[in-house]
This record gives structure tokens, C-alpha cells and sequence, in this order.
């Protein structure tokens, strides 16, 4: 719905919506502890925080995982503090893929914004949908592998998330047919898009630079190397959250 209100918005010559920065800020912490293995909680006053898995108790491994989680964030340009003694200084810098794979997803978004043709929409929705090696086919497979190793723990539990996973991979790979079907209808109007934002949508897009991550992935292997040092200045407020959340649980769950 937002979406096409925005759409409709830019027709009008509406200038765009401040976009909300703290948030977005927020979420890129959140994706960052998510892949350096923090669990989301929220604290009983209602704040949300980070913490490390419950059953991770053995001290060194708690620092690996505290010390990859504050390189990534200094990678991705937070600006973040943290207690020396929860840091392994002797570990390596953590190599940081600059673009992840939901990022260079995400950008099919800008490309399918400026298209003028169907056959531009169709050959970017092809890489969602295409059988066999398509994204949703390959997220179907690791959903069911996932399901397949979980059970191996052989626990009733294990069986019910299992048994959901299997669930969840079914109903996305019906969904992925339906697409199939879908991007085949679009592929036969082959025309051009009668909107008239679209030549405004293509020089907005020529115009406006590739973010870090999508340049990264153009260029061949990237490695990011990060000091572990506290900032020269005094850390804003978003970014404390990111540091806070990087502090071993001095219990299980917490």
C-alpha cells in the first residue's frame, strides 16, 4: 500500500518523505549482531537488546563471538565501544563481506524501480523465481537441509521445528510455482510501461551511486581489515546499542 502511495506521490511531484534515519540505523545493527550469532531479546522495561546464545557459557568462545560482531560493525562504519577484556586481541581481523547476498538482492529493487520494459522486470524477477537454481528454489533447499540436520538431534522439540521448517519449505515452494506463473503472463505482454515516472525513475538511477556493498560486489574479493580500538570520540547514541548488545550473559538467557 505504501508503495503505491509513493508511487502515486511521485507522479504528483511530491517531494519524497524523510526517511526515518535512526531506524534504518537500528537495522543495520540488528543485521550485523544477527550474522555474527547474537540472539534478539527484549529487556522487561520493553527495550530490545542483544545477547549471546544461552548456552554459550565457555569464556573464550564468548569472546571469538564478541570479537567478530565488533569488527563487523566497525566495517560497517559504527562507531562502537567495548570492554577490552571481552576482546580477543590476538584473533585476526574479521574478513568482512562488504556485500552480502540480501544486499545485492535488495538492489533488484532499484533496477526493477527504473525499468522501462517488461522484458527488463522479467529478466530481474527470473533470478527470484528461475526452477532449479532460482532464490526461492535455493531457499526452499536450505530450509529442507536445515530441517534434516535439526532432526538429527533426535529430541521431540527437534521434531516439531523440524516438521515446521519442512512445512514452512513446502508452502514457500508452492508459492514460487505460482510466481513461475506469473512472471510467465508478464513476459508475454512484452511492452513498454505506460507510467510517467519512468524516465524521471532512470535518471535518478544513473545518477545515484552504487552503495558501498553493491560497488564491493563488482570489484574482486574484498577484505576488510578493522583496528579494535576504542572511537576518538564519544559514541552517539544509536550506536551504543550495537556495543551494549555485545557483552557476554552473566547467566543463561541473559
Amino acid at each position: 500500500m505504501l508503495t503505491v502511495v509513493d508511487i502515486r506521490l511521485d507522479q504528483l511531484g511530491v517531494p519524497p518523505r524523510p526517511g526515518p534515519q535512526r531506524f534504518a540505523h537500528e537495522i543495520a545493527a540488528d543485521a550485523v549482531l544477527h550474522r555474527a550469532g547474537f540472539v534478539p531479546a527484549v529487556a522487561p522495561g520493553g527495550e530490545h537488546y542483544h545477547r549471546l546464545p544461552s548456552a554459550m557459557t565457555d569464556p573464550d568462545e564468548q569472546r571469538l563471538v564478541v570479537t567478530r560482531a565488533f569488527d563487523m560493525l566497525q566495517a560497517d562504519d559504527f562507531n562502537v565501544s567495548c570492554d577490552p577484556d571481552l576482546l580477543e586481541h590476538d584473533m585476526p581481523p574479521t574478513w568482512v563481506q562488504e556485500a552480502s547476498l540480501g544486499d545485492r538482492l535488495g538492489y533488484l529493487t532499484k533496477f526493477i524501480q527504473a525499468s522501462t520494459h517488461t522484458r527488463d522486470v522479467v529478466a530481474h524477477l527470473s533470478e527470484v523465481t528461475a526452477p532449479g537454481d532460482g532464490v526461492l528454489q535455493r531457499v526452499v533447499e536450505i530450509l529442507d537441509t536445515t530441517a534434516e540436520w535439526w532432526e538429527g538431534f533426535g529430541e521431540p522439540a527437534d521434531h516439531r521445528y523440524a516438521q515446521r521448517l519442512r512445512s514452512i519449505a513446502e508452502n514457500l515452494d508452492s508459492h514460487a510455482a505460482e510466481l513461475r506463473w506469473i512472471r510467465g503472463d508478464l513476459a508475454d505482454r512484452h511492452a513498454v510501461h505506460p507510467g510517467n515516472a519512468r524516465g524521471r525513475a532512470n535518471r535518478t538511477a544513473a545518477s545515484t551511486p552504487f552503495p558501498p556493498r553493491v560497488s564491493a560486489a563488482l570489484t574482486p574479493s574484498p577484505t576488510v581489515a578493522q583496528r579494535r580500538t576504542a572511537p576518538a570520540h564519544p559514541p552517539t547514541a544509536a550506536a551504543v546499542r550495537p556495543a551494549s548488545a555485545a557483552r557476554p550473559p552473566s547467566a543463561p538467557g541473559r
